[in-house]
């Protein structure tokens, strides 16, 4: 199995040993994490290795916290043989080098946090948030019933939840539509319609959770307590 590399100082981890520790096809990981780079808008970091053969071939470098938001989408079992291995390839680099890790999928969000504070893209430790960040670039969005399904929570409880925490107003016109200040951070849009009562056509307004709100209140319920993520 490859040892640690270094670029500029940064251990890295190359595609052939991912695909190694994961069991999966090295052309497949290569797929796997250039389509993460991109989404991530990070580069590539080419290198080369000798297969069974002895012909050189092409392989990728990724550094810790690309390693593990690549695999952040993989099985928990697949998870942990990243992390057990970046264990043993950091404890042989010197004391310098953290020695230890908290348990793996809290290893991991606080990685999300990290990357996130670098306008980075990770997809983090719960499986509601893996759906948010799935539809984080709908701008259009889903209503708020919709969205609580999707997250396996009641629709009434989450509005109740909404409007206690001055994310939706309450009372008057304007019930459980969203503080103007949601919508002009992206998070919320109103969809506009009609419907007849009483042989009158009224207006309706119905709240819509764009992709970027979903992700965001995703987290947010997650930090509430509504929510649970995946425990380590």
């Amino acid at each position: 199995m490859t040892n640690l590399s270094l670029i500029n100082n940064d251990q890295t981890m190359s595609s052939v040993e991912i695909a190694e520790l994961t069991g999966k096809e090295h052309k497949n990981v290569l797929a796997d994490i250039r389509k993460m780079l991109v989404e991530i808008q990070s580069a590539e970091k080419p290198a080369d290795y000798k297969d069974g053969r002895g012909r050189t071939q092409p392989c990728l470098l990724l550094t810790k916290e690309e390693s593990l938001c690549l695999v952040a989408g993989y099985s928990a079992a697949l998870r942990m043989a990243i992390i057990k291995r970046w264990q043993e390839l950091e404890s042989q680099q010197g004391p310098q080098i953290p020695q230890t890790y908290a348990a793996a999928l809290l290893e991991a969000g606080r990685l999300a946090l990290e990357v996130e504070q670098k306008n980075h893209l990770l997809a983090v430790q719960a499986p509601k948030v893996a759906f948010a960040d799935r539809v984080a670039g709908d701008d259009k969005g889903v209503n708020i019933g919709n969205y609580a399904r999707a997250v396996g929570l009641g629709q009434n409880v989450l509005f109740r939840a909404l409007r206690e925490h001055r994310i939706l107003m309450s009372g008057g016109n304007r019930h459980n539509l969203p503080f103007q200040d949601y919508i002009e951070r992206g998070y919320f849009t109103v969809k506009e319609g009609t419907r007849t009562h009483n042989d009158e056509t009224v207006p309706t307004f119905t709240p819509m959770v764009t992709g970027k709100g979903q992700q965001w209140l995703t987290r947010r319920l997650i930090d509430l307590g509504y929510l649970k993520p995946i425990a380590a």
